[in-house]
């Protein structure tokens, strides 16, 4: 049995369309199918409308009034769903009705355990957008890489055998659970060729805020995938925030007390040191909370002073031997110092300042 989801929010219209649409794909292909309508209470009846068509087609209404979104409303689909295969796909049409077979085809051949809708494969592509739309998916897609091998991850029609959901830890921000899916369930993916087309009626759900729930969802995968590097990112920012105060504090004691820049990166490292050291306990290394402060503080310190070493070191070096001392070169040669001793630091950091001692926390 095939379960189409369908998550609408103000659809009225289109689902008068799309669901004797899909009905007519399961009577000429012979699937014994059911449509689930998962609606984020629409204000335009979308749900009344689909409860009257109910005599009429296989099909099931849910209305959600809280924690409402179209990813959560998909995952509360699949929570309905009594199909053994799950078909998400828009409702205002744009995805093409009559692909549902290809969708579903290669799972009951049991060569991939998910398929994904496709505009940028052969066979696919999309009806009347603009270049500016077409940049900005291109873009979404190319930020994706880095978690997915999907040519569209942007593209919100998949089909997937249920089980495959079973034990993962979906938790999508945004409208993207194509993307949440296949990054986190580890299916077998196969791309489907489609030819997306402009909504019927109604309001495209596109906006600005959807673009930044896009890029923290991503964020949150990319965490999820490479937490090392998710960490490192983080500790690189708290860093950043670091950088400046010592650089406020660098500056002020070079021009106001007419110090040494070398003397004076040691009063900016004692500063910069202890904000850091709040910043990469509570949230680059999140288990550092549980460390004992005094013992890890001053493992921090310890490998931060020998980060130190290596940032006076290279501003000598740049100092002396390539005349680095006159301001503001003195600025530029501290930076390199720091961007330097940085890898060594968050290592260390890591796997010592924060871990050495959490046993003991």
């Amino acid at each position: 049995m095939i379960s189409v989801i369908l998550p609408t929010y103000n659809e009225a219209e289109n689902i008068k369309v799309i669901v004797p649409a899909i009905s007519k794909v399961f009577e000429q292909e012979g699937l014994a199918g059911e449509v689930i309508i998962v609606d984020d209470n629409s204000p335009d009846g979308t749900a009344e409308v689909a409860e009257g068509m109910m005599d009429r087609y296989p099909l099931r209404v849910h209305v959600r009034t809280e924690d409402r979104g179209l990813s959560k409303a998909v995952i509360k689909g699949f929570e309905l769903a009594e199909g053994e295969i799950c078909v998400v796909m828009d409702a205002d049409m744009s995805h093409p009705v009559e692909k549902l077979p290809d969708m579903v085809r290669p799972i009951t051949e049991e060569k991939c355990d998910m398929t994904v809708g496709s505009r940028y494969i052969p066979g696919g592509g999309c009806e009347t957008w603009p270049l500016p739309r077409r940049i900005i998916s291109k873009g979404a897609g190319f930020l994706a890489r880095g978690v997915t091998p999907l040519t569209d991850p942007t593209s919100g029609f998949m089909a997937l055998r249920k089980g495959i959901i079973h034990g993962a830890d979906l938790d999508p921000t945004g409208w993207k659970i194509v993307l949440e899916v296949s990054v986190k369930t580890g299916a077998r993916i196969r791309e489907v060729p489609i030819v997306f087309k402009d909504r019927m009626e109604g309001e495209s759900k596109l906006g600005f805020k959807a673009q930044i729930d896009y890029i923290r969802h991503l964020w949150s995968l990319y965490c999820y995938k490479y937490p090392g590097l998710a960490q490192f990112v983080r500790f690189c920012l708290v860093g950043i925030s670091g950088v400046f105060a010592d650089t406020l504090v660098l500056v002020a004691f070079v021009s106001l007390m007419s110090l040494d820049p070398r003397i004076a990166a040691i009063f900016a490292f004692a500063g910069a040191v202890s904000w850091n050291y709040i910043f990469d306990r509570l949230w680059t290394f999140e288990f550092g909370r549980h460390t004992r402060i005094p013992h890890s503080y001053l493992a921090f310190v310890a490998i931060c002073l020998i980060g130190l070493g290596i940032r006076i070191g290279i501003m000598h070096a740049l100092i002396e031997y390539a005349e680095m001392g006159r301001s503001p070169w003195y600025v530029v040669a501290s930076l390199i110092g720091i961007l330097a001793a940085t890898v060594f630091n968050f290592i260390g950091s890591k796997y010592i300042a924060f871990a050495a001692f959490l046993k003991k926390g």
